[in-house]
């Protein structure tokens, strides 16, 4: 009896191994299942958090595609800059006279061919001679007179040395052209400069009816000395109403460099003497432009004689960063009268 009975003990601690055994695999597998649903639940978080942008990310993104917009907008106004100053400098090059060599005491009308619009410098003209054109005028000499409302300046005019600038000027006089103009751009030590009915320095036209402007007349032994009186220009053969009367009492040499040079390069003995003790301008002399010295030119074709004092007055005068007359000087009137 007591055999059975321990065999029968022996038999149920068995099967209550068995089944705990199977209740903690069971255990076991349900917890390997959560984990893994755990697992899953976080990888699909993380996939969220990866997809959805932070506040300082969507702000990098947001600038980045500001600068981007500036940055092409930039571009195209620096393409539309470029393609305007392309048609302005090709404009420029249509309108402008076709630069030649100049030779002292020849007409330039006769070696260049010019522009449409350019009336031609008249070939019928002398040299002048030396110290000419530093005298006084003669009796019955016609000349110009410029009353302005700081004095008067009286002008001798050299219609045989450069007859198209003086029949230009005195023909504009005639006019009353240049009644009431100003003098829109004064510069102390250096010039005054009017003519321009605008008072811009922009305008201004010939006296030749059909035409846009007139030739320059170089090499007539006339010199930009102190008083001397030059077409202002925009280049070559573009002379028009516009003058300047010369105001330096320095030598003013530039791109001639010295004295030696202007001689050297076919300047006259007494002009060079006349700038040393008077002042000007020498490198706005437009005989020497053919020796690539200077890239100005202008044509000289009067003197002042009397009121030079008025001249510098009027170049001391204030001016704004163009250097234009805060309180506006005015040709008052200008008439042609002869030396009794």
């Amino acid at each position: 009896m007591s055999g059975k009975s321990h065999s029968s003990r022996s038999s149920a601690s068995s099967a209550k191994k068995k089944t705990s055994a199977s209740t903690k695999s069971t255990s076991a597998r349900k917890g390997n299942s959560g984990k893994k649903t755990t697992s899953a639940k976080r990888s699909a978080s993380s996939t969220k958090s990866k997809g959805k942008l932070t506040i300082a990310q969507r702000r990098e993104l947001e600038r980045q595609r500001q600068i981007t917009q500036i940055l092409v907008t930039v571009g195209c106004l620096l393409v539309a800059l470029i393609v305007i100053m392309i048609f302005v400098l090709l404009y420029d090059k249509q309108n402008r006279g076709t630069k030649t060599d100049y030779t002292s005491g020849t007409s330039s009308s006769a070696s260049q061919t010019l522009t449409a619009g350019v009336y031609p410098a008249s070939e019928n003209y002398t040299i002048a001679p030396d110290g000419e054109q530093l005298k006084k005028p003669k009796s019955g000499e016609e000349v110009a007179v410029l009353e302005t409302s700081l004095g008067t300046i009286k002008i001798r005019l050299f219609p045989e040395y450069a007859p198209t600038a003086v029949e230009n000027f005195k023909t504009l006089i005639k006019k009353g052209y240049y009644d009431g103009i100003i003098f829109h751009r004064v510069m102390n030590d250096f010039m005054i400069q009017g003519g321009d009915p605008t008072g811009t320095g922009r305008g201004g036209e010939c006296a030749f009816e059909g035409y846009d402007a007139f030739e320059d007349e170089f090499g007539r032994n006339l010199y930009n000395i102190r008083g001397a009186v030059s077409m202002a220009n925009a280049g070559a053969n573009t002379n028009g109403s516009q003058f300047f009367i010369v105001q330096t009492t320095h030598t003013q040499y530039y791109t001639i460099g010295d004295k030696e040079t202007f001689l050297k390069n076919g300047g006259a003995q007494w002009a060079a003497d006349a700038y040393e003790e008077r002042g000007g301008t020498v490198y706005l002399d437009g005989q020497f432009r053919a020796l690539g010295l200077t890239q100005s030119g202008h044509t000289v074709f009067g003197q002042v004689y009397s009121g030079m004092k008025v001249v510098d007055k009027i170049a001391a005068v204030e001016t704004d960063d163009n250097n234009k007359p805060l309180e506006d000087v005015v040709i008052k009137r200008a008439y042609l009268e002869t030396v009794e």
